[in-house]
């Protein structure tokens, strides 16, 4: 720890135990890409790069017609139809990454979400995404500590779920009115972005969801994920002059602690573990980026208490997701009734979690 004045700067590690999804908002169509089966890569084009070797093979008419036609294999398409070779096309390749164990022959034909990335096309952590998963223990730890259950009812707006979280987090009383994210404590704490990633950190999974009765149950969903194992530095910037010892880095490692046991305890209890999981003990963690289940987000069952919270999740689930049978929750004892997790290298692994130390 540094400290400057009432600035105390932290060095914060990541590691990956589960593959991360932080989304760009992109997606690789299944005809943008290449897949190599046989070393297990998909790899992708520099879209620049790609175009101008087009129009320098005179190739741009073939392929405006094999991207409106039916063929999907673009590797067929450079080879067979366009008589190209790897070396033609290997400087235009933006990067190449470990395919999981789901993109195989048979399932080739897949979009794939992108990660997010710099101006420089390189992945990385944004300090906004950790520190809104640092956010959500904190936030669990405050309505813990409030106790008692709450009521949902009382304006329009809760009705859908929505936490008033003014009421924890809103104290600067910098300004009127309550609900203005100025008067967030959470100005207080500050996050770097992460060095950018290697793209060898890099792999792509699919979703899968584990449900209470024991069945996994692959869903077509690609994404570029950071690999398990991966490690990453941030800073950790908490600022006292604003948060006046509301936000430590002792609360913070207390509320991780906290969100780990009440999310082990309330919610994984429920649901027996897959074959072929790898081993996590579920200590000094947090679910990061996107793909971890709602339980992993929402704060309904500490705010309302267990029973109530059962079955707010269970009316939203099925009036969000019809036809997933989520009106059989509160029987199940548990919604959602689906846990989330991605396979990688033959193993299951809960999707996003992340290891973490506050130094």
């Amino acid at each position: 720890m540094e400290t400057t004045g009432k600035f105390q700067t932290f060095d914060l590690k990541l590691k990956a135990l589960g593959p991360v999804f932080i989304g760009d908002g992109t997606k690789t169509g299944k005809k943008e890409y290449l897949h190599d089966r046989q070393r297990g890569l998909a790899s992708f084009f520099d879209g620049e790069k790609f175009f101008r070797l087009l129009l320098e093979k005179g190739l741009e008419d073939k392929y405006e017609a094999f991207m409106y036609g039916g063929q999907g294999d673009l590797h067929a398409f450079l080879t067979c139809g366009c008589g190209l070779r790897e070396e033609d096309w290997a400087p235009a390749l933006r990067c190449s990454l470990k395919i999981g164990d789901d993109l195989d022959a048979a399932r080739s034909a897949n979009d794939i979400f992108g990660f997010v990335r710099d101006a420089g096309s390189r992945a990385y952590i944004p300090g906004s995404s950790v520190k809104g998963a640092l956010r959500t223990v904190l936030l669990q730890q405050l309505i813990l500590k409030d106790g008692g259950k709450k009521d949902l009812e009382s304006s329009p707006r809760d009705r859908n779920g929505r936490i008033p979280e003014e009421r924890y987090l809103h104290r600067l009383k910098l300004k009127s009115r309550a609900s203005d994210m100025v008067n967030s404590i959470m100005r207080g704490v500050r996050l770097s972005d992460s060095l950018p990633l290697d793209e060898a950190e890099l792999c792509i999974v699919s979703k899968w969801d584990w449900s209470t009765g024991g069945r996994m149950r692959r869903i077509n969903l690609f994404r570029e994920c950071i690999r398990p194992g991966t490690e990453l530095r941030l800073k950790l910037g908490l600022d006292q002059s604003v948060l006046k010892g509301a936000v430590t880095a002792e609360s913070l490692r207390a509320a991780i602690d906290e969100f780990d046991e009440y999310y082990l305890r309330t919610y994984l209890s429920c649901f027996s573990v897959p074959r072929g999981m790898v081993d996590v003990d579920f200590e000094n963690c947090i679910f990061l980026g996107g793909g971890t289940g709602f339980f992993s987000k929402s704060l309904l069952y500490p705010y309302l208490g267990e029973r109530q919270g059962l079955e707010k999740t269970a009316r939203l689930m099925a009036g969000e997701f019809k036809g997933h049978y989520h009106e059989r929750d509160v029987e199940k004892g548990i919604s959602p009734h689906m846990v989330k997790y991605a396979r990688y290298e033959g193993m299951f692994y809960p999707m996003g979690l992340c290891g973490v130390e506050i130094e």
